[in-house]
């Protein structure tokens, strides 16, 4: 078994706020040398950022998904035509599986969702699970790269009610509710609705992310309880979910389909899905 791959930093120490991403998808596609170093003068003066902003802005970019190498990825594509200002609720929901799918890139995402996955909590509370996991894992690392990573992650997901305007990514997921005493609550089937043509998308994703292409089904206990749990990552009750799933078979044209046979709960495809048809589809 190889060693776990983990990731807890990248961001120095900032948050992605929703301006950072217009700015960045806008100057990397006209120039996506943007981010080298030999080029900081004019990312400063560009982007309007400092040198360890734009150094942050590079991570989330990558992480979140919008360029690889360089070229923006066809969610960076589609966003800076159909999307630049983020104004769809969807968009937040395709960047939030983005950094919750992958372990390796965002790991302290990755866990929190589908590991963790406390209904109330403190930094403390995280602190300590993180730690535990990474025992398990045998991975060493220090005290306080572990605290900026939760600190960053906490500001980029709270929902403060007291704040009428809030640029942290995702905060108007409604996933996470900062309350009395540094406290948080997790709001489960309580955030931001997810659209029926987002969900096709992020399910259709999530079964490449498993490499189940080639499978004619997947279990929905995967889906609710898998290491990568798709419930557990969308913060969906398991009635919302089921309402969702019930309805793929109309959503898809037949080729992905709910059944329940002998207390086994699977959805089954028949046929493949264009991702990019998909994604194009949000936003019409």
């Amino acid at each position: 078994m190889g060693k776990t791959k983990a990731s807890f930093s990248g961001h120095d120490k900032f948050e992605c706020k929703i301006d950072w991403i217009t700015k960045g998808l806008n100057a990397f596609n006209k120039n996506n040398q943007i981010f080298n170093s030999a080029n900081i003068e004019e990312g400063i003066e560009t982007l309007g950022l400092g040198i360890n902003m734009i150094k942050s802005l590079n991570h989330w970019m990558q992480v979140l998904g919008l360029i690889e190498k360089s070229n923006l990825t066809e969610l960076g594509s589609t966003l800076l035509k159909r999307d630049p200002y983020l104004e769809n609720s969807d968009t937040l929901w395709l960047l939030h599986w983005n950094i919750v799918k992958h372990q390796e890139r965002a790991t302290l995402y990755n866990i929190f969702f589908n590991t963790i996955y406390p209904h109330k909590f403190t930094r403390e509370d995280i602190l300590n699970q993180v730690t535990l996991w990474l025992e398990h894992e045998g991975i060493k690392l220090s005290l306080s790269t572990i605290k900026s990573d939760i600190d960053v992650f906490v500001r980029m997901y709270k929902n403060n009610v007291r704040q009428d305007i809030n640029l942290n990514l995702f905060s108007e997921l409604k996933l996470i509710t900062e309350q009395a005493s540094s406290t948080y609550a997790l709001n489960i089937n309580s955030a931001t609705d997810i659209s029926d043509n987002a969900f096709v998308y992020i399910l259709i994703d999530y079964i490449d992310t498993l490499n189940n292409t080639a499978s004619e089904s997947i279990s929905m206990d995967d889906i609710q309880r898998g290491k990568l749990s798709l419930q557990k990552s969308l913060c969906m009750g398991e009635n919302t979910l089921y309402h969702k799933i019930h309805r793929l078979e109309q959503l898809t044209d037949g080729k992905l389909a709910y059944s329940e046979a002998s207390g086994i709960r699977q959805i089954y495809i028949s046929g493949s899905l264009n991702k990019t048809d998909l994604l194009h589809r949000i936003y019409e």
